[in-house]
């Protein structure tokens, strides 16, 4: 292994492959890059690959954007090769740090790498995400059925570091959602993760709460459906909603220290 960084430059853009699981490439910051190379007249950064080539080519580890740009437009690549072999993961912790890399990303990432619980969460994230414009980690906490973050190395609950795992079965994941969505008629932007969660786990635990009486109360007295960043007090919203106006013997109290 090299161990001794080195400097290229070449315009054989077919030499170069991107490593499997990173980002997917964003056009939009391909174009805000060219601005940078426009102004510059170079990028401030080297394009950077490992020192072993896979099926001969190298392997881009830092700069796909910048060869993107570089490759579209007919530009040389600046290449650094690194002194030794960098892994996804190394490529992760890095642009953890830099912060490039979304939550989103890192969900790609591990599901391109083969791991099969991340690789249900973006399908069936990606399937709710065209009908509702959910975010993931909504669909991350209710697959877990905990809204518990975390970076406990081993903890199922840790999803940015690759030790998340789908608990809750897909299909449950899928209708609670699907229920939780018919509410946009009364708030586009009702499905947060807290609200979602505290309906998952009130059709969970509550035999007699029922999602039909909740919408119907929400639809008659709306500005009763107020969105709340605590579980106490969306627990709190929907007790009081669900019983508003209902004589004594119709209401049904909602257990507001639910886990």
């Amino acid at each position: 292994m090299n161990q001794t960084e080195r400097y290229f430059t070449s315009t054989n853009y077919d030499d170069f492959v991107l490593i499997l699981g990173n980002r997917r490439i964003d056009p939009n910051h391909v174009k805000k890059l060219g601005k940078e190379y426009e102004t510059d007249g170079c990028f401030r950064e080297e394009i950077r690959v490992n020192p072993t080539k896979v099926d001969g080519k190298w392997v881009i580890m830092d700069g796909q954007h910048r060869f993107t740009y570089l490759k579209q437009h007919g530009h040389p690549v600046q290449v650094l090769v690194y002194k030794e072999d960098l892994s996804l993961t190394d490529l992760q912790q890095v642009n953890r740090v830099r912060k490039n890399w979304n939550l989103e990303d890192l969900i790609r990432s591990y599901a391109a790498l083969g791991n099969e619980h991340y690789a249900t969460l973006l399908r069936v994230w990606e399937d709710l995400h065209a009908m509702y414009c959910i975010a993931p980690i909504t669909v991350a906490h209710i697959a877990q059925g905990s809204l518990t973050n975390t970076v406990r190395k081993s903890s199922k609950a840790n999803l940015k570091q690759g030790y998340w795992e789908w608990v809750v079965p897909e299909d449950k994941v899928r209708a609670v959602i699907h229920q939780c969505a018919r509410f946009r008629e009364v708030d586009e932007r009702c499905m947060t993760t807290i609200f979602i969660h505290c309906i998952s786990r009130l059709l969970d635990t509550d035999p007699k709460f029922k999602i039909d009486r909740l919408l119907d109360q929400a639809k008659k007295f709306h500005w009763k459906f107020i969105r709340a960043s605590r579980k106490c007090d969306m627990l709190r919203m929907i007790d009081e909603l669900y019983n508003f106006r209902k004589k004594e013997d119709n209401r049904h109290r909602i257990d507001l220290n639910l886990k």
